[in-house]
């Protein structure tokens, strides 16, 4: 439970770094890389989980990180940072992050056209919907 804490309050230092900024520091990036490694680590020795089990929970920020690529609309960072995650809440709690994060980021997405704030071309960050999804899914998975 202290890894997923630990998870949580570090994404909710970059979801405010990404609302204030549109960017993420390249160093708060790779600190959290090596953090979210130690963690995975962590979770193999202690056999929470196996090395395969992190290698398929990579699935979601890899899927994020390919959209990034192709359609240069979503933000690389943010596919670093869904990878970082699952090393923080592992397999089952990513997935249903990533679902919950791109439902909350879509009803928000259609609350502002609904309501003319905005338009298909308006541009929303990512990191607050991944905290709120990873908030979610512990709420759910305990």
């Amino acid at each position: 439970m202290l890894i997923s804490v630990i998870g949580m309050i570090y994404l909710a230092g970059l979801a405010v770094l990404d609302v204030r900024n549109r960017e993420l520091s390249v160093k708060i990036l790779l600190l959290g890389t090596l953090v979210a490694l130690t963690c995975g680590a962590y979770h193999v020795v202690e056999g929470l989980v196996i090395w395969e089990d992190l290698l398929l929970g990579a699935v979601p920020g890899m899927v994020l990180l390919s959209l990034a690529g192709i359609t240069k609309g979503a933000g690389i960072g943010d596919g670093i940072v869904l990878l970082q995650m699952n090393f923080f809440l592992l397999l089952d709690k990513v997935i249903v992050s990533f679902g919950i994060s791109l439902l909350s980021m879509g009803l928000f997405s259609l609350l502002i056209l609904l309501t003319k704030k905005g338009s298909k071309d308006t541009r929303l960050p990512y990191l607050p919907f991944l905290w709120v999804g990873c908030l979610g899914a512990i709420c759910l998975q305990g």
